[in-house]
């Protein structure tokens, strides 16, 4: 695992350019990231800034949830999303397959009981994640 304090200009570098919601510079900065150790650094120094813009600009914190698919493979957006969704439903004691479960769109399906307690007291960038899986949009 790396320290994410070792690279934070890293960290700082890839929030500068998630916020100008280019393309182009998010392929550069992901080809400028293969400098790190290993893949798993690559991971983590784009999880951190993405969970750190969530928090500075939701609006380029959606840009990249819509999308998402060129942050992979360094980074699963959507991963992120069903494991936080799965972890939490599943600690309230709802039950995969039976009170939720993710259709062939991975858009997550849940009755209304696990859909509140689900949208209830997330931090900032799982609200924006379960609007990815949820498509609810503000």
């Amino acid at each position: 695992m790396c320290a994410s304090s070792i690279y934070q200009l890293d960290i700082e570098l890839a929030i500068d350019v998630f916020k100008t919601k280019n393309l182009a510079m998010l392929i550069a900065l992901k080809n400028f990231l293969t400098v790190l150790p290993n893949p798993k650094c690559i991971e983590e120094v784009l999880t951190v800034a993405f969970y750190q813009l969530a928090n500075i600009d939701m609006d380029s914190c959606r840009w990249l949830l819509r999308n998402h698919y060129y942050l992979m493979p360094e980074m699963d957006v959507l991963y992120l999303a069903k494991a936080f969704a799965i972890a939490k439903l599943e600690n309230c004691g709802f039950v995969y397959g039976k009170d939720f479960q993710f259709d062939y769109q991975d858009k997550l399906q849940l009755n209304e009981r696990a859909k509140r307690r689900l949208l209830q007291d997330n931090c900032t960038v799982n609200s924006l994640l379960l609007e990815k899986i949820l498509q609810i949009h503000n």
